[in-house]
């Protein structure tokens, strides 16, 4: 977790406070058999779910005290035990469920992805996963599960050290963890230029149609994810300038200098503005 921030480790400790049974579920349907599961409480993690003649996987399991009212949203798609569990990442809000949600279910994150090709769990693809503009991912694993290759492709260094992105081709569906939070600022720290670096691979290795979900927030097409794209380097544009001014991160919070873009620091509160200038200009420092 050496890449996350203090402030945003400080937010995921909270957990979920109060009694969880009867929170919101919402089930948004991506493809014939790929859903996006979002329960409404705290921070909303996203959680994906593929549901078909072999079982169930799911793509992270939110905080460990929402588990239960998951495993009754995914109860409505399929019955049956979960199979497989992939984690973009360890963070509790993404793998706090993981005992309860798949007792018996088979784990998989960034730090057993090779253990896993060594007991037959998942291929490892040969060479680089290239875009069409030359940008590329330096390995990437795979599985088969209900009728679909399944891509699990690492990019660690921005939100942590542990961080995958999955992709389902067959469906066209990507999930992204939190290198994706389609609503608010990255959560990134000091890393916004290595950041930047995976989302430029990201547009320009997955197809145009490809449907994106994101840690928290509402799903992105491509056509979004370029948008905020093209939002962050507007931000840094800012925050640049003024650091050639000779401004500090006190004097541009002061001068409240990404007013227009507040926006973005909503719908997760911890994410605004003054964190956003802050994670710019020590990327830009360093």
């Amino acid at each position: 977790m050496a890449f996350v921030s203090l402030v945003f480790l400080g937010i995921l400790c909270l957990g979920l406070s109060g009694d969880a049974a009867g929170i919101e579920k919402k089930v948004i349907k991506l493809s014939d058999h790929v859903y996006r599961v979002t329960l409404d409480y705290s921070l909303r993690p996203n959680i994906g779910v593929s549901v078909g003649s072999e079982g169930i996987l799911l793509v992270d399991t939110g905080h460990q005290e929402v588990a239960s009212e998951l495993l009754l949203a995914i109860k409505n798609l399929k019955e049956g035990d979960i199979k497989y569990i992939i984690n973009t990442h360890p963070h509790g809000d993404h793998a706090g469920g993981n005992k309860t949600c798949g007792p018996n279910a088979l784990v998989i994150g960034y730090k057993n992805l090779d253990e896993m090709v060594s007991k037959g769990v998942l291929s490892l693809g040969e060479g680089k996963v290239k875009g069409g503009g030359g940008k590329s991912f330096d390995s990437n694993y795979s599985m088969d599960f209900n009728g679909e290759e399944i891509r699990i492709i690492p990019s660690p260094g921005a939100h942590s050290d542990s961080d995958i992105i999955i992709y389902f081709t067959g469906s066209g569906v990507v999930h992204m963890g939190d290198l994706l939070l389609t609503q608010s600022f990255p959560a990134v720290g000091p890393n916004v230029e290595k950041y930047l670096e995976i989302l430029d691979t990201v547009i320009d290795i997955f197809p145009e149609d490809t449907k994106f979900i994101g840690g928290h927030g509402r799903d992105y097409t491509m056509a979004e994810v370029k948008d905020y794209r093209s939002m962050l380097l507007d931000t840094i544009k800012i925050v640049r300038e003024g650091m050639k001014s000779g401004k500090s991160i006190e004097d541009m919070i002061k001068e409240d200098v990404l007013k227009d873009y507040k926006s973005w620091g909503v719908f997760l509160e911890f994410l605004n503005t003054d964190t956003w200038i802050k994670s710019i200009y020590q990327s830009l420092k360093n």
